[in-house]
């Protein structure tokens, strides 16, 4: 097949690079994963086991349990939590509890640092780390001595006995009587944050990131994460029943966009919150920049996140949020006065009935108009492996003509309403598998379909023009994610592979183009295309969603000098990097597959 790409002559105006922007949501498998920590549960988070009385992930050492016995203590706690009593009464027996399949390699060394208390009299802990069916080594053991009756901070170092799945053992000595409110296990010299994952921001782009969500940010209480992280407790999360982790929390985040030149953009609580907290949190960010002699930023402010839509627990009608906003951005702003506000864009709020169903949109733009500055929207497409691998790629490509249709329409309705706003959205992507509760930790394993749809979603996004604020993929660590983090290590799957197609090119400014291309389906061609003009270069993004492969001639878009991308032909596997033919005005795109090429200009 062929098809023509000819460039008009016409700029559709200027994109930003804040189009690969991403999401952090404070999740269940999400911030433990972002850590240093090799414990699960180390603050020893309720309830406890009703046979054992011993928290979560933690056992004792033995089935019977003789000579010592366990309790978790609500109200006994540091870090606003329960707080695990390990009490060894007879006079030969040591009190264990042990946490099974630690994560440990060859040749590390840990430093454990512990946060308890001795009742009575003075007591020892031995701590140790063993792999199965091995003894305990004599690097791989600590002990320390607990001599006072209110919490203390004690840390010790022990070697990693090889590679695998270890034990961690806690030991409270003969007729000792702790109380532990916490362990940490991280390597030597590790910092609260996972030195991997500040490493791997690196390797791909991420110019806005938003924070904490999402749905968590509906009980999202920020105050809880900031401070030393010894102090900061584990809550229950109401919205997936699971537990938000406050160890990464304001500061940590404030952290990474300072050292990676990243531009804040954080989820405002605004169901269990107030006007006041908010402001406090505003009022806190732009406090942090100016301690650490920094400019401060135009920071995003995000009021709310699905507010318009029965699941989430702030449900509510327009007119109720264009009220919230009147109490919310007046204090925000007052905090933060170049901070800019990002208000929910939904056309309609939904109902338990659909005599329910009120607009959204139109109400929050004629009674809050004054009060924002960008309208956002969430959009996700959705696909499954019912579909045969053909028919599933011309799937991808109808739901990128919906959605830049759906988004075109947007656009359309600050037109004509003469409002000089734009729009944002705040998460994007393809489900086709993942689900809530689904014990797999969400995962969405992102294969050809994800990145064929990234791509001409992208390339559609690029056409919008400069009243397209930003778009943040969701998201980028685990859930739904392409960074994948467990125990220290660090996957980028091939999302992040084609998002660093486009860094190079943005911002840049977007061409007019003229297509002539087969069609695929009633609604979509079989190609997607998009032009970003930087410099002297025209960076083309070119997307075949076809089983054939596709001629293209280029017109007026300079002579190409360079042509990498990505394919597969099959679902759930790897992408492979591709090199296809080309000449100064051609190139060959193969079947099912995405490219990048560069094309000097005269």
């Amino acid at each position: 097949m062929s098809a023509s790409i000819r460039y008009t002559g016409r700029s559709l105006g200027p994109v930003s690079s804040q189009l690969l922007g991403n999401n952090i949501e404070a999740y269940e498998n999400t911030i433990p994963s972002m850590l240093s920590e090799r414990l699960r549960n180390p603050k020893f988070a309720g309830p406890e086991n009703p046979q054992t009385g011993i928290a979560a992930e933690w056992e004792p050492y033995g089935t019977t349990m003789t000579g010592f016995s366990c309790k978790l203590v609500p109200g006994m706690y540091l870090s606003g939590r329960e707080a695990q009593l390990v009490h060894a009464y007879q006079q030969i027996v040591w009190g264990t509890i042990v946490q099974p399949g630690v994560a440990v390699r060859a040749g590390e060394e840990f430093e454990v640092e512990l946060w308890a208390r001795a009742q009575h009299r003075p007591a020892k802990v031995a701590i140790s780390l063993h792999l199965p069916g091995q003894p305990v080594r004599p690097e791989c053991r600590a002990e320390i001595t607990l001599d006072l009756a209110h919490w203390q901070r004690r840390t010790c170092r022990i070697q990693s006995p090889g590679e695998g799945g270890a034990y961690f053992t806690l030991a409270v000595e003969p007729e000792g009587r702790v109380i532990f409110d916490q362990v940490h296990l991280r390597p030597a010299g590790e910092g609260n944050v996972s030195r991997a994952l500040l490493e791997a921001f690196d390797r791909f782009p991420c110019p806005v990131l938003r924070f904490p969500g999402g749905c968590v940010s509906c009980t999202y209480h920020w105050e809880r994460g900031t401070g030393p992280v010894y102090l900061r407790p584990v809550e229950d999360d109401p919205v997936f029943k699971y537990k938000v982790y406050y160890d990464f929390g304001t500061d940590e985040y404030l952290e990474l966009c300072a050292a990676r030149g990243i531009r804040p953009l954080i989820t405002l609580n605004t169901t269990t919150a107030t006007p006041e907290q908010a402001a406090g949190w505003a009022a806190y960010v732009r406090a942090w920049y100016v301690a650490h002699s920094l400019p401060v930023p135009a920071a995003y402010f995000m009021f709310g996140n699905e507010n318009y839509w029965i699941h989430e627990l702030g449900h509510m009608t327009g007119e109720m949020y264009a009220a919230q906003l009147r109490e919310f951005v007046p204090a925000v702003r007052a905090a933060y006065p170049e901070a800019k506000m990002l208000a929910i864009g939904e056309f309609e709020s939904g109902g338990l009935r659909d005599e329910f169903v009120t607009p959204w949109r139109a109400t929050v733009m004629e009674r809050a108009a004054d009060l924002f500055d960008t309208l956002v929207v969430t959009r996700y497409a959705s696909a499954n492996d019912a579909l045969p691998f053909e028919q599933g790629l011309a799937h991808m490509a109808d739901c990128v003509t919906d959605k830049e249709a759906d988004l075109a329409r947007h656009i359309g309705t600050l037109h004509e309403a003469g409002l000089a706003r734009t729009i944002g959205i705040v998460e994007w992507n393809v489900f086709t598998r993942s689900s809530h509760n689904d014990h797999l930790g969400f995962y969405e394993p992102h294969d050809i379909r994800h990145c064929l749809y990234a791509a001409g979603y992208l390339n559609a996004l690029s056409r919008l023009g400069p009243q397209l604020e930003l778009a943040c993929f969701y998201s980028l660590v685990n859930t739904m994610g392409m960074l994948h983090i467990k125990d220290g290590q660090v996957r980028l799957d091939d999302m992040a592979r084609v998002l660093n197609l486009y860094a190079e090119a943005l911002p840049g400014e977007a061409l007019e183009l003229a297509v002539d291309a087969p069609r695929l389906t009633e609604k979509s061609s079989a190609i997607s295309a998009a032009f970003i003009r930087k410099g002297n270069i025209d960076w083309g993004f070119l997307v075949n969603y076809s089983a054939e492969p596709l001629d293209i001639r280029l017109e007026e878009l300079g002579n190409v000098i360079a042509v990498r991308g990505l394919s597969s032909q099959a679902y759930l596997a790897p992408l492979s990097e591709i090199h296809p033919e080309f000449t100064a005005g051609s190139v060959t795109l193969p079947p099912w597959s995405l490219v990048n090429t560069a094309s000097e200009i005269e």
